[in-house]
């Protein structure tokens, strides 16, 4: 009897990645709720620690140092992660809105996304200065300046203990570049770092002054022009270079969100963190204000709330009573003055000292440890029977007996949910632009599509394809789904017409059900209508894990097979190889955010352009890059049009970025040993200690939504690299057909031109 699983009976959803979120998240990670549903929804896979940002800027921390992988977070906490910008909530209708995406449901809502630069307070500030926050957008305009050439004149607007900090590190930066900077300070106030002591204000004063800084108190900022500021009493100064540190300020589509916010725009919260409006509703560090005791936007509350806001959602889960939170009166804090030291504020006191900045150092690596070192639990790999399995190793191909099962290319739901989710996605879709014409006829029910034949001199063309939930985004998936199973007719330079959605979903409440069909339905629907294919209709299903598919049809010339030309037959590539030893990886919390992120961006690429590059430069033949390999899949290629074998050139292979260093480090993919016995290679004519060791493992890496391989001519394979390379696509000629030998045969020479 099958062991049933629990279904989902609620969503959390986390929106945002700041100190506190995180905190909370791990707690539900490491004591998970049987039925609870977490998702992580943030506009960025790295989420900053923005208390070693003055560290990063000095040269201290680098920047994966400085930043806490919101992808490993969400694979270790077994949460659906949705990488996308929320553009409004509806608090009472329990909905988080997004462009261009379905809107997200959810029951219960924690949220931590901080605050943004207020550019608005200082006319011209949008367009002229280099706000630190966001911290993503300000690393960028950093690095620009390092990389061309350093301004020497630089103003910094914004006396508290960030702008301090700031300028700080920013002289101790130039000077490490032998460039020595004219930098002032620009406050408002009368005092430095006015929430801080007296005696630390002090302190700050003296440092600034003994590293040369120009100090400019009660000097408000009115106006900023190019190379020009303007003040109240209309007088003006000159700068190359202008950072802003401000106060922070909501997003706008806070106001129409039914919460209660503050005069400031803020979300109102109870000591308990629960909004004071919406009790399903959490709010934490910048975003929020707690109510009869307001704190300063410092990320040292942010980080004590975590604890009680796990507590809460928890709490709340249950129907049990809330505890309450009171931010610290006294709380400590260090303010590094880039000399070796820092100052130690609390209370009425201040000090200077060396230690302090090494405790300044050792809290910061404390806190961000905690989420920079998960380790997924060790799964033993399963042990053959002795008495069943034969003496021989041929059992270590088959995925079974894989430790960790990677996704990927590796009972009928209710009418109501399907009718719900159905009508919803199309009219998300159209309102997106998708073009209606392709867009499902709700209302109308058959038992099967009819379909106007292929024209005159054509045949039909069908093919299906299926992904389990290789990326837990919903929206993303069908997507990837759709592109992946129209990838086999473009293969076949077909023209797709029409598709069937094959969808298997867990079980879960309606509710939630009907939210997650609607998702993957939105995803899939934008996919096809931007390929000019009309949803017909499809199937669906519910138990166990969550898949999905399509099947296409479509129809291409009824020509005869093409043969290739000995001597004159070239391999071309449309798309970097890799992701399948990347999203294992990411299934080990061992892949960096980036090299995710650039794996999932082509996965949801669609080859139809590549598919009309091929045509119009006379393809002889092509397939799709799936989940046999790359080897695999030019072996049979080649024997397709007339050759035995093929010879790939590991030199002018693309690789996603991060698919070498994981390959040269060991990690596999559970299909991989299985593709790499599929196929016979000959290394005879690689170099002796080659550099491309990586690449050859990539031969038999399988792909989800992989890119094209053709057969073509040299002359036309080398214009069709040009074509593709011009609209975007990472192409390359990788090798040629083999006449003689029947295997796939690697080289690392350079070939001439």
């Amino acid at each position: 009897m099958k062991k049933p699983s629990t279904p989902t009976l609620g969503e959390l959803v986390f929106l945002g990645g700041g100190h506190a979120q995180v905190s909370a998240i791990k707690n539900f990670a490491m004591f998970p709720v049987p039925g609870l549903r977490l998702t992580i929804v943030t506009s960025d896979y790295l989420t900053p620690y923005s208390g070693m940002l003055p560290g990063y800027v000095e040269g201290k921390w680098n920047d994966d140092e400085i930043h806490i992988d919101l992808a490993h977070l969400a694979q270790f906490a077994g949460a659906r992660l949705v990488v996308s910008t929320c553009t409004g909530i509806d608090a009472d209708r329990h909905k988080l809105f997004f462009n261009n995406r379905p809107p997200l449901h959810f029951d219960l809502l924690s949220i931590n996304i901080g605050g943004q630069p207020d550019l608005s307070a200082i006319t011209g500030a949008k367009e002229n200065v280099i706000p630190v926050k966001p911290i993503s957008n300000f690393q960028a305009l950093f690095h620009s300046l390092l990389e061309s050439g350093l301004p020497k004149k630089i103003a910094v607007i914004g006396g508290g203990a960030a702008g301090c900090e700031l300028v700080l590190a920013l002289n101790k930066r130039w000077h490490y570049h032998g460039v020595a900077p004219q930098i002032t300070l620009y406050s408002r106030t009368s005092t430095l770092m006015s929430q801080m002591s007296s005696k630390a204000s002090h302190l700050m004063l003296k440092a600034l002054h003994d590293a040369g800084i120009k100090i400019q108190l009660k000097r408000a900022v009115k106006k900023i022009d190019k190379g020009t500021l303007y003040f109240d009493n209309e007088e003006t100064a000159n700068y190359e270079t202008c950072f802003l540190v401000s106060a922070v300020r909501p997003p706008e589509w806070l106001k129409s969100s039914a919460l209660e916010l503050d005069k400031n725009g803020f979300i109102e919260v109870h000591p308990t963190l629960q909004s004071t409006s919406h009790p399903h509703i959490f709010a934490a560090g910048d975003i929020a204000t707690v109510i009869n005791n307001p704190r300063p936007k410092a990320g040292v509350f942010a980080v004590r709330a975590g604890a009680v806001l796990s507590k809460n959602l928890r709490k709340k889960l249950f129907g049990k009573r809330l505890v309450g939170w009171s931010a610290q009166k006294r709380y400590l804090a260090i303010i590094g003055t880039s000399d070796g030291s820092a100052i130690a504020s609390w209370g009425h006191f201040g000090f200077k000292a060396k230690i302090f900045l090494k405790l300044k150092y050792w809290i910061d690596r404390r806190f961000m440890e905690k989420y920079q070192n998960l380790l997924m639990p060790t799964v033993p790999a399963p042990v053959a029977f002795q008495g069943i399995f034969l003496p021989t190793d041929l059992h270590r191909s088959d995925p079974a007996f894989a430790a960790m099962r990677c996704l990927g290319c590796a009972a009928k739901t209710g009418h109501k949910v399907l009718e719900s989710a159905l009508e919803d996605a199309t009219n998300i879709a159209r309102l997106a632009g998708a073009d209606p014409v392709f867009l499902p006829d709700i209302g109308i029910e058959t038992d099967a599509a009819v379909m106007v034949g292929p024209p005159h001199g054509h045949n039909l063309v069908q093919s299906v394809d299926v992904l389990s939930e290789i990326v837990s985004d919903p929206f993303l998936l069908g997507r990837i789904a759709a592109f992946h199973a129209l990838s086999d007719l473009y293969a076949v330079m077909a023209k797709p017409t029409s598709a069937l959605a094959i969808i298997n979903l867990p079980e879960a409440s309606l509710s939630i059900q009907t939210n997650q069909l609607t998702q993957i339905l939105a995803g899939g629907l934008l996919a096809l209508s931007e390929s000019g294919v009309k949803l017909n209709g499809g199937h669906t299903s519910e138990g166990g894990t969550l898949s999905v598919g399509f099947s296409v049809t479509g129809y291409a010339k009824n020509d005869k097979p093409a043969m290739a030309r000995p001597g004159d037959a070239f391999l071309v590539i449309t798309k970097p190889i890799g992701t399948g030893v990347i999203m294992s990886a990411n299934m080990q919390l061992i892949a960096k955010a980036k090299w995710v992120e650039s794996a999932i961006l082509q996965m949801a690429k669609s080859n139809r352009l590549a598919a009309k590059h091929f045509d119009s430069t006379n393809v002889i033949a092509a397939t799709d890059i799936t989940g046999f390999g790359l080897a695999r899949h030019a072996l049979n290629l080649s024997r397709r049009v007339g050759a035995k074998g093929c010879v790939l050139n590991l030199r002018y292979l693309p690789l996603l970025a991060g698919a070498a260093q994981l390959f040269s480090s060991g990690v596999r993919s559970s299909l991989h040993n299985q593709n790499c016995d599929a196929v016979v290679i000959d290394s005879q004519r690689l170099s002796e200690n080659t550099e491309f060791t990586a690449h050859a493992e990539a031969l038999f890496d399988p792909q989800t939504s992989g890119g094209l391989l053709g057969v073509l001519t040299r002359r036309n394979a080398e214009h069709l690299v040009e074509l593709l390379k011009s609209d975007g696509h990472n192409a390359a000629i990788i090798g040629h057909l083999d006449f003689n030998n029947e295997s796939v045969q690697l080289s690392d020479k350079i070939i001439e031109s």
